[in-house]
């Protein structure tokens, strides 16, 4: 018996795969292949303390074990580290936390950098990384890493099933960057299963007009064309926002085009651009109304963009937040396209309703901080908890800092600053959960 257990534990730590693939690779490799590893991608790379070894596990200074995973880890050269490994670990923190660990280390074993904790997946149970794979995804010709690992949620009732999520590291100068919006729309879409996935979804976002040469293509030309002839509709009509949507879900649905959550998205991102060009035409001979306008809708998106992440954040995660804020982003397209048309028609004084609603405003903001993550601990642990809120202390930071912006540019305090005012006053107050005790 003592020898079979040792048998066994043995074939635990050489790290058995069945399927006989490396799964950073997007497709197996043919017999006749040779064993350089393929554009964009790296062969494994192994220990540097254990050749044969696919993991090993060493004690952290803060009580935490780090366990290597030999089959994702790979000799590489990147641009700004010259030839380096590659290493993926799995480390369980002292509270049974467990976190993807990744860093780049040089011949002798030493840490020369080590990644950022995506805040995506910061409160979730990582349990296996799927994919590895080393791709330029912003085009500055340096590469990046594109992750899939499987974590668990531990949020809503199939929060102990493992999901995978995708995290995007660009390369920078001797760093390497995570943004929470980016890795927030990948995994929101819910398509983002493979890295040819996550390349085609880069692709679309650096060309969102581009007809792909793709199976799809036919669909894709149906789609723009679609679109197209219902901007031109809807620009000289005067429908309201909720009479615009409803025409697009028509002719989408007419179509057979994309009704799924994403498709819901794009749809509402084309609106968005549509009327962006609109107002673009309309302000072509008043630079300076152009230039303020862009800042004063630059500025309204990042209040958007930060109140979905904190609706994001309070309720402990859920899709859904993430949907409305794209969907809201594109609607004001359209609102300030309408705003755009008040300023050009000299819009009259509104003082007092203006003031009234940023009394409001600062009021709504203030019941918000003071709810910040609270009930938050009936859906995560304490470290789950404790992310959160340092998350919601920077958003909120950057959310108020965005609407004080806002209140700024709009000091003319005229009509058409009154419509926005009204519109982000709702928008914040909705985001307060009028349940939650202080």
């Amino acid at each position: 018996m003592r020898l079979l257990a040792i048998g066994i534990l043995l074939a635990v730590l050489t790290g058995c795969n069945p399927s006989g693939q490396q799964s950073q690779l997007n497709e197996p490799a043919k017999a006749s292949d040779s064993t350089s590893p393929p554009s964009g991608s790296a062969a494994p790379a192994p220990s540097a303390a254990s050749p044969s070894a696919a993991s090993q596990t060493a004690p952290a200074n803060d009580g935490a074990s780090v366990e290597e995973i030999a089959d994702q880890s790979f000799q590489l050269e990147l641009e700004s580290w010259g030839k380096v490994r590659f290493v993926s670990a799995k480390r369980t923190n002292a509270d049974g936390h467990k976190e993807l660990l990744l860093s780049l280390k040089d011949a002798e074993g030493q840490t020369l950098y080590t990644f950022p904790q995506p805040k995506l997946v910061a409160s979730w149970n990582f349990e296996s990384v799927k994919a590895v794979s080393f791709k330029d995804v912003d085009g500055d010709g340096k590469k990046d890493v594109i992750v899939l690992a499987d974590y668990i949620t531990g949020k809503g009732s199939g929060g102990s099933a493992a999901v995978t999520a995708p995290s995007i590291f660009v390369q920078k100068e001797k760093s390497f960057v995570s943004d929470y919006e980016t890795d927030n729309r990948l995994n929101a879409s819910g398509k983002m299963t493979t890295v040819s996935d996550v390349v085609a979804f880069f692709k679309a976002k650096a060309k969102p007009d581009a007809v792909q040469t793709t199976p799809d293509s036919d669909s894709n030309a149906t789609l723009e064309k679609v679109n197209r002839n219902l901007c031109s509709r809807v620009v000289v009509s005067n429908m309201s926002k909720d009479e615009i949507v409803q025409t697009y879900e028509d002719e989408y649905g007419k179509h057979e085009l994309d009704r799924s959550e994403r498709g819901q998205d794009e749809m509402y991102r084309y609106i968005g651009e549509c009327f962006q060009q609109e107002t673009d035409k309309l302000l072509a001979n008043d630079s300076k109304l152009k230039t303020h306008t862009d800042a004063v809708h630059q500025t309204v998106n990042e209040a958007i963009s930060e109140l979905s992440n904190i609706d994001y954040i309070r309720d402990g995660g859920g899709t859904m937040w993430i949907h409305d804020g794209n969907r809201t982003i594109g609607l004001y397209g359209y609102r300030m396209n309408v705003y755009a048309k008040m300023k050009l028609n000299d819009p009259k004084s509104a003082s007092k309703k203006y003031d009234s609603l940023a009394e409001k405003l600062d009021s709504n903001l203030a019941k918000l901080k003071e709810q910040g993550v609270k009930g938050l601990e009936e859906l995560t642990d304490a470290q789950g908890v404790k992310e959160a809120e340092k998350d919601f202390d920077a958003r909120f930071s950057k959310l108020n800092t965005a609407l004080q912006k806002f209140k700024e540019l709009t000091s003319d305090k005229d009509e058409a600053s009154l419509y926005l005012m009204e519109l982000l006053t709702k928008r914040v107050g909705a985001s307060i959960d009028e349940n939650r005790r202080s």
